[in-house]
């Protein structure tokens, strides 16, 4: 496929925008061209194209970028960079971070794809401009739109994974935008529901978003709103003899997301903006096991968690010279309770606040352009941390740029590592690691586009739960410490073009070269003595990381009004590891369990009935390959798995 792409780019036609704007990677709106790190748009005819029923099955469509599922409607998806965990990959929402201050990670599936206008990808490092969790990169979700003139639009998508059950799962989407002069408002809400196609994988959502915009001279007024509600159940992993490990399991999410950005154009070269935002987010989980008298003992745990923050940014504009520099605050509160039949209840709070002062200058000085920036946190918990960056942007010949950058970033420990009761670290430092990138972007004859990127990153002081070192804690009493290392190289190449007016390719690849160095349990004989465990530092491949991963997508425009589009992806093996102490004890040893790889293809037709009325219909997984992308508890069980072929409809009406 590579070699064909490369092959007929010859003789394309224009694709690439090289003044594209975007945000994510400078938190102001910049030319594509001119950013040295890897950056990746994609834009809402791109995301029609794909008729993709959630925003991870558009990721994992792109270069870079490993989407983890469980599989059930509803059930949380998350997004890793490069080999970097989601927990060190942003997740961004109109510029309003998404990642959990529990967990660290953020989950896809709480914003629903057929609101989003646009998404932007950064992969590298975007702690020098951000701050905590942008190790990895950056993920920028946007949903808002500026209107020209009013639109509706509705949409009805039912699918299944067999035909006898027509409406195993279905959304009613309905959109509204509006602009009276200087005022634009939009709002949209979804209903969805699912029978799911494993026992105890029902779910039921709730989704509102909705934004107002005021533009008077010189200024802009933005706010946004995000509301989502879902319940679903938590089959767990399937095991040999049962399509779930729990039949009782659910949980409940509950989040509202809230800015208002105000933007001024004071002078031709001197802009400011703030931007206050607040979000509240409650997960409730039901966890139920049978006792050994058959009776069901019921634990519920509610994670209710408060963000108020605030940011300023200037911008200062001086012929060939862009500063910008900011100053981001927010303060974070966590409320939880433990309600159980069979221990005592527990119930525990903590807060920290964040103050990070940061700036980036970018200089043009002849062909070239100089971008160094900076950035300082300081956090009531883990104290100082600075994250310098700096990218070089040079033409090579007409029509080939070279990029170089290189940053420092981090990811800040969770409220979990922290203050879990009893095994939490109020000592621990952030994860932190260097990422090197060279990347060559080149649009043939004006025709195409083409990347490779070379990249290095590390990451040190990873978190990593481990014994207690104190000596009268429990054998069960494990803590977490900064004590694991990862090293990653890799590839990636991007390739696309529009062979003519009907048929479009893209393809993408990636490489990577994953080691972590953990320190491990090698010795433990807690049956005789508490004190006795061993700890060594192994290297390995890193877990859940697959070698190589492919992406490609074929477009169709047919006479008649009729589209054809096939997206493949293809991903290799990945690894987990699960402790043994039963074979040999007291040593441990580790057996490696592997998800075996995997190629996914969907197909869609749509065509355009009337002048307002739209008709899609299609098949996900239509090899009905059986794969998964998360592990499970053990060695033993089956993981979790990706729903088989499934067949979908959608009819959309857009006035």
């Amino acid at each position: 496929m590579i070699p064909l792409v490369f092959l007929v780019m010859l003789v394309a036609q224009p694709i690439y925008e090289l003044d594209e704007i975007v945000v994510t990677a400078t938190r102001y709106p910049a030319a594509l061209q001119d950013i040295a790190l890897a950056t990746v748009v994609i834009d809402k005819e791109e995301l029609d194209k794909l008729n993709a029923i959630s925003v991870g099955e558009v990721l994992q469509a792109y270069v870079g970028a490993d989407i983890k599922d469980y599989g059930n409607p509803g059930s949380v998806s998350s997004i890793s960079i490069r080999g970097i965990p989601a927990n060190g990959t942003l997740v961004l929402v109109n510029g309003h971070p998404l990642n959990l201050i529990t967990v660290g990670m953020a989950d896809l599936s709480a914003i629903n794809i057929n609101t989003v206008e646009r998404i932007e990808i950064v992969k590298g490092p975007v702690s020098s401009l951000y701050g905590a969790n942008g190790i990895g990169g950056a993920v920028n979700i946007i949903t808002t739109k500026d209107y020209k003139k009013p639109e509706f639009k509705a949409l009805f998508y039912p699918a299944t994974t067999g035909l006898e059950m027509p409406f195993q799962s279905k959304e009613l989407f309905v959109k509204v935008g509006l602009p009276i002069g200087k005022t634009t408002f939009d709002a949209a809400g979804t209903y969805s529901a699912s029978d799911g196609f494993r026992d105890n994988s029902d779910y039921t959502g709730y989704y509102f978003t909705g934004s107002f915009s005021y533009k008077p001279d010189k200024a802009k007024i933005i706010s946004t709103f995000t509301y989502n509600n879902k319940d679903y159940g938590i089959p767990g992993p399937m095991l040999a003899d049962s399509s779930s490990a729990s039949l009782l399991d659910r949980e409940k999410d509950n989040s509202l997301l809230g800015n208002v950005c105000v933007k001024w154009d004071i002078s031709d070269g001197f802009g400011l903006t703030n931007t206050f935002f607040a979000d509240r987010r409650l997960i409730q989980f039901h966890t139920a096991f049978i006792g050994y008298n058959q009776d069901t003992i019921d634990t519920d745990y509610d994670y209710l968690t408060y963000t108020l923050g605030s940011n300023t940014m200037a911008q200062i504009s001086m012929n060939s010279t862009e500063v910008v520099f900011g100053i981001d605050a927010h303060y974070d509160t966590l409320e939880t309770t433990e309600t159980s039949e069979r221990y005592r209840d527990t119930v525990w709070n903590a807060s920290s606040y964040n103050i990070g002062a940061w700036f980036e200058l970018k200089h043009k000085i002849e062909h070239f352009i100089f971008a160094p920036s900076m950035r300082l946190d300081w956090n009531s918990r883990y104290d100082y941390f600075l994250s310098p960056a700096v990218g070089l942007v040079t033409p090579i010949m007409d029509n080939l740029w070279a990029k170089i950058s290189m940053g420092k970033a981090f990811r800040a420990p969770t409220f979990n590592d922290l203050f879990w009761p009893g095994s939490g670290n109020l000592d621990l430092k952030p994860e932190h690691g260097w990422a090197y990138e060279l990347r060559l972007e080149s649009s043939p004859m004006n025709s195409s586009f083409i990347a490779l990127s070379l990249f290095m990153r590390n990451v040190k002081d990873r978190i990593f739960w481990l014994p207690s070192d104190d000596p009268l804690a429990n054998p069960s009493d494990w803590q977490p410490k900064n004590v694991n290392y990862v090293s990653i190289k890799g590839v990636d190449v991007e390739a696309k073009t529009e062979i003519s007016d009907m048929i479009g390719i893209s393809v993408e690849a990636t490489f990577l070269n994953a080691r972590q160095k953990n320190t491990e349990v090698i010795y433990d004989n807690w049956k005789v003595d508490t004190g006795s465990t061993v700890l060594k530092e192994i290297e390995r491949d890193a877990v859940c990381t697959p070698r190589y991963s492919m992406s490609s997508t074929i477009s169709f425009n047919l006479p008649d009004k009729y589209r054809v589009n096939l997206t493949g992806s293809y991903v290799t093996a990945r690894v987990n590891y699960y402790p043994n102490s039963d074979d040999d004890y007291p040593n441990v040893t580790m057996d490696m369990k592997t998800l075996d790889p995997y190629f996914v293809l969907n197909a869609n037709l749509s065509r355009q009935l009337f002048k307002y009325l739209t008709l899609s219909i299609g098949v996900k997984n239509l090899l009905d390959q059986g794969y998964a992308t998360q592990f499970g508890y053990t060695m033993n069980d089956l993981d979790y798995p990706m729903p088989g072929r499934t067949f979908f409809g959608r009819l959309s009406m857009h006035y």
